[in-house]
């Protein structure tokens, strides 16, 4: 068995299972939902067991979508704001998680009901039900958003492991894709976001994992081309298309990939500090 190829000290190693992929994931928490929900049913409601799954289904199916949605919606938007207005976003995406679920829910259920009798009557919840409901939302939203930053504190696997970091700059380094180790070269890289452990590189091709802290990376990085322009953001000066104030003295800076990065107030000063 040969070693891996070298590449500047760095070499590429990858899970010998792949991770299931996010649509299977979605589809089996849901299956996994609808089955817990169907007991609880069937052992707390006087129905039978077709009943229980039928108002299982109705309640999971709306989650399931609104889940996916706010994943997304999080992992995209939200996380890329200043942390004080992604608490205000926490908040209100909240509070609308928890109605729209309820209003799916509501849905549903009378949809179901009306199969049967042909009248499609929606009944609200209330009392203890309503309550239950919308803590329910509120708990599950607030699962969601952990989930969401313990994937992008680094939780998830990475393809890259350094071995060796004696090499005062990297230039090159590989990722693995299957049985594909693909060069990466650091110039071709756009930004860096990352935190603990592990760093997402974006570059005109893509993004991949590193299992490198971002200070890590840093220290690895030539400083005249690669900036710092916030605690969790790394930027390749080179590929700086332009940049726009965002208030509160922080710039928005796009990118030459079409990606879109806030500056912090000391990330904004030193991109200030080039202007002649």
């Amino acid at each position: 068995m040969q070693d891996p190829t070298p590449i500047d000290n760095m070499v590429a190693s990858s899970p010998s299972l792949l991770p299931p992929s996010p649509r299977a994931l979605w589809l089996g928490g849901g299956l996994v939902l609808w089955l817990l929900y169907s007991v609880v049913f069937i052992n707390t409601v006087p129905s039978s067991p077709l009943r229980a799954g039928r108002d299982a289904l109705a309640n999971v199916v709306p989650l399931l979508l609104l889940a996916m949605m706010t994943h997304s919606l999080l992992r995209d938007q939200v996380m890329k704001l200043s942390v004080p207005r992604q608490m205000a976003a926490h908040i209100g995406l909240a509070a609308s998680f928890a109605t729209f679920w309820y209003a799916g829910v509501v849905i549903m259920l009378a949809f179901f009901s009306g199969l049967g009798s042909g009248i499609f009557t929606i009944r609200g919840f209330s009392g203890p039900a309503f309550t239950w409901q919308v803590f329910q939302g509120l708990v599950i939203y607030a699962a969601i958003a952990a989930t969401c930053y313990a994937i992008r504190g680094g939780r998830a696997a990475a393809n890259l492991t350094i071995v060796d970091d004696s090499a005062p700059r990297l230039e090159r380094y590989l990722t693995k894709t299957g049985d594909e180790m693909t060069p990466v070269l650091v110039r071709d890289i756009v930004l860096i976001e990352g935190a603990q452990d592990y760093a997402e590189v974006a570059t005109m091709a893509g993004r991949h994992l590193v299992r490198l802290s971002l200070g890590e990376f840093e220290a690895r990085l030539d400083p005249a081309r690669f900036l710092r322009v916030h605690r969790s953001t790394i930027i390749n000066f080179d590929h700086l298309q332009r940049a726009e104030p965002a208030g509160n003295g922080r710039l928005t800076l796009h990118m030459r990939s079409g990606d879109s990065v806030t500056s912090s107030r000391a990330g904004a000063q030193l991109l200030r500090s080039f202007m002649v």
